[in-house]
């Protein structure tokens, strides 16, 4: 028997066994029968003891679970407000939290870069001023329900959102006039992308229409008058029919170089894997521009290493890279001078391919645009050269493909140099040594 049990029971039963001591004493009571009381006493008591610290006991254990679930909760709920404060942190879009007095309670990391400053505490209005926004806000403030408008922040960069608002209920035990907690969630996701492909798309369906309308209109145009006034002409019937082949091949180009760039996109995500010697693939292509050079009076030179490495590619698709590049240069380079393409390694991971003529250079503010479809510096004479605007840009997506990079420099009068830089299959292959080799 413990300590503990013998002091509850000597307690509870000094009173009973101080009586019974008393009565013996005085001969009131004979020592037999006061023992055998005492023992009932103290037996009585013992039960009595026994039961109630079985009691506290039982009643401790319940105390200890039901603090030990209440932490558990109290830990569920602290892990689950956690994990939601990491996901509105990690979201990719604006996101703010105002009261009811349109301050901003919370907001994300994004929103603060996109202020470049904390709101927190302040009216949402000192960092956006947007009159459709703040009165979008204050609707929902007033009970309208969710809100939904467009919006465009000129600064630092033109963008587009769509900004949502919307209601949401405040926190359990929050009083109805409460301070400091949220009743309204903006949430501004960023549409720019969307919406100038968007633009990109219309311009497109546009810029083919147009192009294929001119021919188009010239061979509608040339038949009726073949069935007409010169049915019996000769002489006109040569010169329109000539006319046409020239229209019905722009349109084979355009409509080939549409469905290659088709094919191309399709394909971008997926990295080629094949090996490509990049001084044969350029041999072929300058043999076989050879006899388009001498028409145009160009001497085109070569410069490249005896040692150069092979690139991982697609070699039709690297060969109709170069054919564009080489191409527009003999096209559009000075007549009587030449052209240089040259290859290179960089820092011994890359190998730059660079097309080189000395015609009279590209406008520095045209740079920019050469890969976007169907643009053109001279317009007039691309068509006359037989471009359809669309060389450059798929010049563009079959490098991404090769996750490779195309670089222009141009200077007026003195030419432009058209870079496209690979990797090594050397250098993917060290960089997969690398990666699989393990931990010293």
């Amino acid at each position: 028997m413990s300590g503990s049990w013998v002091r509850s029971i000597l307690l509870a039963s000094a009173p009973a066994l101080a009586a019974l001591g008393f009565l013996t004493y005085t001969d009131r009571l004979p020592p037999w029968e006061a023992a055998v009381l005492a023992g009932a006493v103290l037996l009585g008591v013992a039960i009595a003891v026994r039961r109630r610290l079985s009691a506290e006991q039982v009643a401790m254990r319940r105390l200890n679970r039901l603090t030990a679930e209440a932490q558990a909760q109290l830990d569920a709920l602290s892990y689950k407000a956690a994990v939601a404060d990491r996901i509105v942190s990690s979201l990719p879009h604006p996101i703010f939290f105002l009261d009811r007095e349109r301050q901003v309670v919370r907001a994300n990391a994004v929103a603060h870069a996109l202020l470049d400053s904390d709101l927190t505490g302040r009216d949402i209005a000192d960092g956006l001023r947007d009159p459709a926004l703040l009165a979008a806000i204050d609707r929902a403030l007033d009970g309208a329900g969710p809100q939904q408008i467009d919006l465009s922040l000129p600064v630092p960069v033109e963008t587009d959102y769509i900004a949502r608002i919307e209601p949401v209920a405040p926190p359990p035990g929050t009083p109805p006039d409460g301070r400091d907690a949220p009743v309204v969630l903006v949430d501004m996701q960023d549409v720019t992308a969307l919406r100038r492909s968007e633009q990109m798309r219309v311009d497109f369906v546009a810029n083919v229409s147009h192009e294929l309308r001119t021919p188009l209109t010239s061979l509608s145009g040339f038949i009726e008058t073949l069935r007409g006034p010169a049915r019996d002409d000769a002489q006109a019937r040569d010169h329109f029919l000539a006319i046409m082949q020239e229209q019905s091949e722009r349109m084979f180009r355009l409509i080939n170089d549409l469905l290659s760039l088709s094919r191309i996109e399709l394909d971008e995500h997926s990295r080629p894997q094949k090996e490509v010697d990049l001084t044969d693939l350029l041999r072929r292509l300058i043999e076989m521009l050879a006899l388009k050079a001498k028409q145009a009076n160009v001497r085109v030179e070569s410069d490249w290493p005896d040692d150069l490495p092979p690139v991982r590619g697609d070699a039709d698709q690297l060969f109709q890279v170069f054919q564009n590049l080489l191409d527009n240069a003999i096209k559009y380079g000075a007549k009587g001078e030449r052209v240089l393409v040259r290859v290179s390694r960089k820092e011994r991971r890359r190998v730059s391919v660079d097309i080189v003529d000395f015609g009279p250079g590209i406008p520095r503010e045209h740079i920019p645009r050469l890969t976007e479809r169907f643009y053109r510096v001279d317009a007039a004479r691309s068509r006359e050269l037989g471009g359809t605007g669309l060389g450059l840009a798929i010049v563009k997506h079959i490098v991404n493909r090769h996750r490779g990079r195309l670089n222009v420099t141009s200077e007026i009068g003195r030419g432009s140099t058209f870079s496209v830089t690979l990797p090594l299959i050397e250098s993917i292959q060290e960089s997969q040594d690398s990666a699989e080799m393990p931990a010293a």
